[in-house]
């Protein structure tokens, strides 16, 4: 007869030749059902059972008492399998010490921690809370740069802490930019009779909105007889102004103003001209 033991549980039993031939040495141990290679721990039985218990490798942890034999695979066809690279882990044996465990049975093993897990939803939500909080004043504070404008115009009492932060900020007060709101009530091109070489181009226009507007741009399209364009020319309000001008007071409400530029394309030989305002 011979001594096998279960390098998992470290238990002792014993086994026949039959039994290990039966599976080439691999059998299943008949407490904790690790597979083994019975070869790897085999004795013989001496005629002294404690002699013999003596003469095994002994484990890390204390030798069991002695159970029924392991049990060979049941198919004899299928090639055994390799045992599991990691054990499920197993409550220890009776008298076994936990410190000399297994590493895969300490895995499980639920770990000490003094953190109160109740605490960690509500911290998360007011975390997220003040997160929303942030984004929606974030916001706020964009729409109120991009409409300071609008806002100035609407709450005009406004307009002063507006301006004041703006020259902190190094940005400007817009005005308002509506050009529907905005009409060339008369225009004229012709030549300069003082000279010949310049044409003149005159223009009258109206801001009919009930609030200052910035003043627009112009556009000038000198055609021929057959309408194609022959140049084209945008004037901002400094050109058809002058220097002089004070654009930042802008266009005042329901007024209209007058303007006159002096354009050297006389050579051009324009039959007529189009003229419109926007905003670039």
């Amino acid at each position: 007869m011979l001594i096998t033991r279960c390098p998992r549980c470290a238990t002792a039993f014993r086994v026949s030749k039959e039994q290990i031939a039966a599976r080439e040495g691999n059998v299943r141990c008949g407490r904790c059902g690790a597979l083994f290679d019975a070869h790897a721990t085999l004795r013989k039985q001496a005629d002294n059972p404690q002699r013999a218990a003596d003469a095994l490798p002994q484990p890390d942890r204390p030798v069991l008492e002695e159970t029924p034999a392991p049990v060979p695979e049941a198919d004899q066809s299928a090639p055994v399998a390799a045992p599991p690279a990691e054990v499920p882990a197993e409550d220890p044996a009776p008298g076994a010490n936990p410190a000399r465990m297994p590493w895969a049975a300490r895995a499980n093993e639920e770990p000490e921690s003094d953190f109160d897990q109740s605490i960690a939803p509500e911290r998360t939500r007011r975390t997220g809370r003040l997160a929303l909080a942030l984004l929606v004043v974030l916001l706020l504070a964009q729409l109120a740069f991009h409409y300071r404008g609008e806002i100035a115009l609407l709450a005009p009492e406004s307009k002063p802490h507006i301006k004041a932060l703006c020259e902190m900020l190094g940005c400007e007060l817009p005005l308002p930019r509506r050009a529907e709101l905005m009409s060339i009530e008369s225009s004229d091109l012709r030549a300069d009779t003082a000279n010949p070489e310049v044409m003149v181009l005159s223009a009258s226009l109206r801001n009919r909105a009930a609030f200052p507007q910035a003043l627009p741009a112009l556009e000038l399209t000198l055609t021929d007889l057959q309408d194609r364009p022959l140049a084209r020319r945008v004037l901002l309000a400094q050109q058809y102004l002058g220097k002089a001008a004070r654009i930042e007071e802008g266009f005042a409400a329901n007024s209209e103003l007058q303007l006159k530029v002096f354009i050297d394309a006389a050579s051009l030989g324009a039959a007529g001209y189009r003229l419109y305002l926007f905003f670039p």
